[in-house]
């Protein structure tokens, strides 16, 4: 996982301007967690949280726990001063050696494309899910938006490419059913539930 070092340098060196940098439409981001359908009580896992911007949004969801979990040490920093709830706990981690297990539903929000190792996320998302735990990757824009704020010098270091969501998909099809696939003009949504 030699790509983690750059991804978990890159993300440090924005963590502090990250929240000026970056927009997230709140009406999108509820509509991708409507479809989500988290249960009450759910144990979540937020992967690649950054500075925690999903966090309001899951806990409209009455969950029994709340991880958020992100490669980089100041992006974690960043979403504990964003965020106090006690229902969430902050851990600076890496996806790939995360070992904790017995969650309900895993999201990457507008983070999927810094996970170069497909198969090696699929595999953890897996072990980390509970039997028929949901996962969602997801972006409030669409793949072509993505892919362009990607092509940067430093930022192609540390990402990759969207493909349209069914060829995506199919990194997940052995190991989840996939009842979600959204790829337009204005959102992209790969979800579904552990076989």
């Amino acid at each position: 996982m030699n790509h983690c070092q750059s991804t978990k340098e890159y993300f440090d060196s924005v963590a502090n301007k990250w929240d000026t940098m970056c927009h997230h439409n709140s009406q999108k981001i509820s509509a991708i967690l409507t479809l989500a359908n988290i249960k009450k009580n759910s144990r979540i896992l937020d992967i690649a949280t950054g500075t925690g911007v999903l966090i309001p949004y899951l806990l409209k969801t009455e969950p029994a726990e709340v991880i958020a979990i992100d490669l980089s040490e100041l992006m974690i920093a960043q979403a504990q001063k964003n965020h106090t709830d006690d229902q969430v706990r902050f851990e600076a981690a890496n996806f790939y050696e995360f070992d904790q297990t017995g969650f309900d539903f895993a999201i990457a929000y507008s983070a999927y494309p810094h996970f170069l190792d497909k198969e090696a996320f699929v595999r953890r998302l897996v072990e980390s899910l509970n039997p028929q735990g949901r996962f969602m990757i997801a972006h409030s824009e669409s793949k072509e938006t993505i892919n362009s704020r990607h092509s940067g010098d430093k930022v192609r270091k540390v990402s990759a490419s969207l493909k349209d969501a069914p060829s995506e998909s199919n990194y997940f099809k052995s190991v989840f059913e996939i009842d979600i696939l959204v790829d337009t003009d204005e959102i992209y949504i790969i979800s579904g539930k552990k076989r």
